[in-house]
């Protein structure tokens, strides 16, 4: 995990001792080269003066004349330059070994041996240390690092058993503040400078001064910088569940969806079983096999559970532990479920008993935990005194209609409402959480509402932008149903229980024969399902209105899923609907949002998964985009990140953050007026989750 002969072999040539040594100084100011020159320029002066002269000398005799004069002007120059010898004792050069003991040091990488331990092994054991070899020939000063320095005793014989005791003490501290502790070595560790500075780490500096204006501090003082990288670029192999995802709660009975988002290193494309167990009585619920996905992405995992009995469910997710990994404590990930025995209160309207009425109300009086109240505009005087679920009227107060928690309206006669009706069923919505389900009629619904300003505001789709004259399609033509990316991350949707099972069982229910032709969706409404031939028209739509959610249909010919099949897909499809939108009024009340991230450690360059959960869905906002994570380091400016609504589930935001930086994290929404202190109570960075 070191290779220290080539890369430290230039210190050996740098010191340089020997008992007695001498020199000769020279008061001379001039550079060598200006000395020099000058004397050649003095010398071919006299030389051309004196083969110049007209003199009855001969030539030789002139050359020897100016050699007499160059050598007199020689002897006099040097007389000025006042040479002196100088004898003198050299000292060892200095050299200062940083040792990093943060807390990344005590990682164990490949053949399991700990990064502190292979610097520990290179540095003061074997039959050679470096120290050892350093000693002989520098002023050796050690200093471990990490928060805060630790300067050893500069004593050769104990050097070795104080660096030992160190790092037997195994007490690594937290981050590396690599730059301060080379600003601390240059400019206030006593002594004087270093000949050469050796460094000893894993990594970059996490916080206080910068790696880089810290070597250019070294580069103008002359001091050499040698880096000795300790540890292993390659990951340990791992298999981890980063991410566990369920409705916190439900009834009994519910067909719940477990994701789960895998991540894996080392093990790309091998196939791994993934176990859905009871925590404490360690039941299997669930399993399947994934895929692994390839290093640096994820794998999302999806099971299927039905819990039948009321109280706490604690779950656990397991993935099966394989050969070589480095840590199998991330291989399970723990989400505690509420099952609660209430009865779910369900009100469903419609003008005339149409086939779809009859299926529904027949399918939600036998649901164990639907209590169902019937209001049927056309029925018999007599119908409320046979039908213990019929209504006489339509609830008008408040304590009425805001006790349920579902309202079905299919096609309804608003004529035969009163007007002060629409406003009670928007504040059931928007701010009692409630869910609304609107079926399309051939006779009222949608057209009818037009001019509504309620229903207007509830309905995913603009009544007045759909045309009369083209609102009802052909009887002669089948839309098959089919459900969109979207959809497909949609549990109500689930009509088996894998996603392949699922596709198998959309593709043969019987088609609609009638459909409202729907050309305008309001801005943040979800397809979830549409017609699979053709235009590709929207069928099923869903959108999110203050604290509530609306669930459109253009057609209200499911009841002929039942053909051939029963009430099976019909009641499950149903029932998951129904039971989805009933649980926001469970959650009502839950304070509190949870900041995460997807793991506790990255490597440099890596990108880091926030979420942003509401504990209270129905608080969460309605636009898809409405929230806002503010990033605050430890320098320069704040950092704002819009979140985007994850598929399927209206509480829970994300993002992807690259580059990083140590920051805190706060959370604002813009569809809320939440303070900034009130986020620092109920919106908490995860220190567990992330850092």
């Amino acid at each position: 995990m070191i290779q220290l002969t080539t890369h430290l072999a230039p210190l050996l040539s740098l010191a340089v001792s020997t008992p007695l040594q001498k020199r000769v100084r020279w008061n001379w100011d001039l550079p060598l080269w200006a000395s020099v020159l000058l004397g050649v320029l003095v010398t071919l002066w006299i030389t051309a003066v004196y083969l110049r002269e007209n003199s009855p000398a001969g030539k030789p005799l002139r050359l020897l004349l100016a050699l007499l004069r160059t050598t007199a002007v020689g002897l006099a120059l040097v007389m000025f330059a006042q040479p002196v010898e100088e004898w003198f004792r050299l000292d060892k050069p200095r050299l200062v070994v940083l040792l990093d003991r943060s807390a990344s040091m005590c990682t164990a990488d490949v053949g399991d041996q700990r990064r502190l331990v292979a610097a520990k092994t290179a540095l003061a054991e074997g039959n050679n240390p470096l120290l050892s070899q350093w000693q002989e020939a520098y002023q050796l000063d050690v200093v471990t690092f990490a928060e805060n320095f630790t300067q050893l005793v500069a004593d050769d014989e104990n050097m070795l058993a104080q660096l030992k005791a160190v790092l037997a003490a195994d007490d690594p501290q937290g981050g590396t503040r690599l730059g301060d502790a080379l600003n601390h070595v240059l400019r206030e560790l006593p002594g004087s400078l270093p000949a050469a500075i050796v460094v000893f780490t894993d990594g970059v500096s996490t916080h206080g001064r910068s790696l880089r204006a810290a070597a250019e501090q070294a580069r103008g003082l002359r001091v050499p910088l040698y880096a000795v990288a300790v540890g292993s670029q390659r990951p340990r192999p791992d298999v981890a569940v980063e991410d566990l995802l369920v409705e916190e709660i439900v009834f009994p009975g519910d067909r719940l969806q477990v994701e789960a988002t895998l991540r894996a290193t080392g093990y790309a494309g091998q196939t791994v079983q993934v176990t859905l167990r009871h925590a404490k009585r360690n039941q299997v619920m669930a399993q399947t096999t994934a895929k692994l996905p390839a290093d640096g992405t994820t794998q999302i995992v999806r099971l299927a559970i039905q819990p039948d009995a009321a109280g706490e469910l604690p779950l656990a997710l397991d993935v099966a532990v394989q050969p070589g990994e480095a840590s199998t404590e991330n291989n399970t990930a723990h989400q505690i479920i509420e099952v609660r025995d209430e009865k779910l209160k369900v009100l469903l309207v419609q003008s005339s008993p149409s086939y779809e009425f009859r299926a529904l109300k027949s399918l939600l009086e036998r649901d164990p935990v639907v209590d169902l109240k019937v209001h049927l505009q056309e029925a018999d005087v007599g119908f409320a005194e046979v039908d213990s679920t019929a209504l006489r009227a339509f609830p008008f107060s408040e304590d009425e209609l805001f006790r349920y928690d579902v309202i079905l309206l299919g096609d309804v006669d608003p004529g035969l409402l009163p007007h002060r009706v629409w406003p009670l069923v928007e504040q059931f919505v928007t701010r009692h959480g409630g869910g609304l389900v609107c079926i399309a009629g051939p006779r009222f619904m949608p057209m009818a509402l037009r001019g509504n300003r309620s229903m207007e505001l509830l309905l995913p789709i603009e009544p007045a932008a759909i045309n009369p004259l083209r609102r009802h399609a052909s009887r002669n033509e089948s839309y098959p149903i089919h459900p969109t990316a979207l959809g497909w991350q949609t549990p109500s949707l689930q009509l088996g229980n894998t996603v392949a099972e699922s596709e198998a069982i959309w593709r043969r229910l019987p088609p609609a024969l009638w459909l409202m032709e729907i050309d305008h969706v309001k801005p943040g409404a979800q397809v979830l399902a549409e017609n699979r031939t053709g235009n590709r028209l929207p069928i099923i739509l869903r959108h999110y209105v203050g604290a509530g959610e609306v669930l459109f249909h253009a057609t209200d010919e499911t009841w002929r899923w039942r053909w051939q099949n029963g009430d099976h897909y019909f009641a499950r499809y149903w029932g998951q609907a129904v039971r989805r939108l009933g649980r926001g009024r469970l959650a009502a009340g839950r304070e509190g949002v949870l900041v995460t991230a997807d793991r506790s450690r990255y490597l440099p360059g890596e990108s880091v998964q926030l979420q942003v959960r509401f504990r209270d869905p129905s608080r969460a906002p309605a636009v898809d985009q409405g929230v806002v994570v503010q990033l605050q380091s430890a320098v320069g400016a704040p950092r704002e990140l819009h979140l985007q609504r994850r598929l399927g589930l209206r509480g829970v935001f994300e993002t992807k953050l690259a580059e990083l930086a140590r920051a805190t994290t706060k959370c604002s929404s813009y569809a809320q007026t939440w303070k900034a202190k009130q986020h620092a109570r109920s919106s908490p960075f995860n220190p567990r989750r992330a850092s």
